[in-house]
């Protein structure tokens, strides 16, 4: 059960379900598109798939889909939280309303998602949920402090689930996706509510956010470049995976700091 399945990663994580010959269940705010993406599935791997419409701001609408797949498959082996809008602005034009949106899409969604499709992972033999994060996250750029807000926010409850759910035997890991040639931006402004339209991006933000991190543009990739080895280190039980990019450098100048700040406090506290 893959989460903004019609187009793009999720996409990318059907079709490697499904040449897996796993039964895939799609489920997009894009209802028609996810029912088409799942037919072609169907045909060309010879499995079971299934699209559904859902919108992860809708609690009932989500509910209402874990249902569904109860009712058709009984359980979930693998659950993929692929949920992520973007909008890009300075602080100081980011409106309080945008926020709202954005978090409870990106972050909120993700829990939603989580709480309504558990049962059925309980269900399975050594069940794995997985959450797409962002490699902004390992190696942060300007103008997109709402979206990597909510990333890390999605880390944060990613890391939180792996601990609660151990005891049920489901394995929990974090997507860290960089730059892909996909919809995103073009579905995201699209999930728009009418009190939040506006473009995605304001006059100079795509350029504030290259020159803060020249490396985010040089490492794109297609969805089905980025998605290769993930359902298998899903699978595995794997608490990280790095789609594509190079963030060492910026892991280990994070984790210096860190540990020179954690040092510190241990000789404070002797």
């Amino acid at each position: 059960m893959i989460t903004g399945a019609a187009s793009g990663f999720g996409r990318a994580l059907a079709e490697r379900c499904a040449a897996r010959g796993m039964r895939v269940v799609l489920l997009d705010v894009d209802g028609d598109r996810a029912a088409t993406e799942a037919a072609a599935l169907a045909a060309a791997n010879g499995v079971e798939a299934l699209g559904l419409r859902v919108d992860v701001a809708d609690g009932a609408s989500v509910d209402e889909a874990a249902a569904t797949v109860g009712e058709r498959f009984g359980l979930a082996h693998l659950v993929i939280s692929n949920v992520g809008v973007q909008l890009f602005a300075s602080i100081d034009r980011a409106t309080d309303d945008e926020w709202r949106w954005l978090l409870d899409v990106n972050v909120v969604g993700s829990a939603r998602v989580a709480r309504a499709f558990l049962p059925l992972l309980r269900r399975a033999d050594h069940g794995r949920l997985a959450f797409t994060s962002s490699s902004s996250v390992l190696d942060p750029a300007s103008r997109m402090s709402m979206y990597q807000a909510s990333k890390f926010a999605v880390w944060g409850l990613a890391e939180t689930l792996r601990v609660e759910l151990a005891g049920d035997g489901i394995g929990v890991s974090v997507i860290f996706p960089s730059g892909m040639l996909s919809r995103h931006l073009e579905t995201s402004e699209a999930a728009q509510p009418a009190h939040v339209r506006r473009p995605i991006a304001g006059d100079g933000d795509f350029a504030a956010m290259h020159e803060s991190n020249p490396t985010m543009a040089q490492f794109l990739a297609t969805p089905e470049e980025a998605a290769a080895g993930v359902i298998d280190a899903v699978l595995g039980d794997h608490r990280y995976v790095v789609t594509h990019g190079e963030f060492r450098e910026a892991l280990a100048t994070r984790e210096r700091e860190l540990r020179i700040a954690a040092t510190e406090a241990a000789k404070e506290n002797r």
